[in-house]
């Protein structure tokens, strides 16, 4: 719902005298009251020479907008999920993943920015991964096997742990 941008400052002008009036009081920037008649007054009048008509989007740039593109995203890491399950994407660290409920496969959704390495059994090193999931990528159906000297009944596991990655 568009609204113009006096309705709108008139509306919370009105809304700030009637809590004044009522005797409700908020911390305020301004360093001074002001009478509440007189901000409505100057909040009805237009103030440029265009009479109050808006050109839209006509001659506006980017101001505003902040962070855009991967600047905005550079404090969020991502996650990783594994049948439903959701690991934090810090680096370095061998996750264990047992899951049962007939499960016999592995689904691995890898929303960050690095590289996740699966392997069979319950450390990262049981030899080569079996899947390797690319950032911001997917992978079903990874059969992670038999682990000698482990038994889940009905139930996968694996282990998986995230690269980090020389940072541009």
């Amino acid at each position: 719902m568009k609204v113009a941008r006096s309705t709108m400052v008139t509306a919370a002008v009105g809304t700030a005298a009637a809590l004044a009036a009522s005797g409700i009081t908020y911390a305020s920037a301004a360093s001074s009251p002001t009478s509440p008649a007189a901000g409505a007054a100057a909040a009805a009048a237009p103030q440029g020479g265009d009479g109050g008509q808006s050109k839209g989007n006509e001659g506006r740039g980017n101001e505003g907008r902040g962070n855009e593109g991967r600047e905005g995203h550079e404090g969020y890491e991502g996650r990783i999920q594994v049948n439903e399950r959701s690991y934090s994407s810090d680096p370095g660290d061998c996750v264990t993943v047992i899951s049962g409920l007939g499960a016999k496969t592995l689904n691995i959704r890898n929303e960050s920015h690095r590289t996740v390495e699966v392997f069979r059994g319950a450390v990262c090193d049981n030899g080569a991964p079996i899947a390797t999931v690319g950032p911001h990528s997917d992978s079903y159906g990874v059969d992670a096997g038999t682990t000698d000297g482990i038994y889940i009944d009905n139930g996968v596991v694996a282990s998986f742990r995230v690269i980090r990655h020389h940072e541009f």
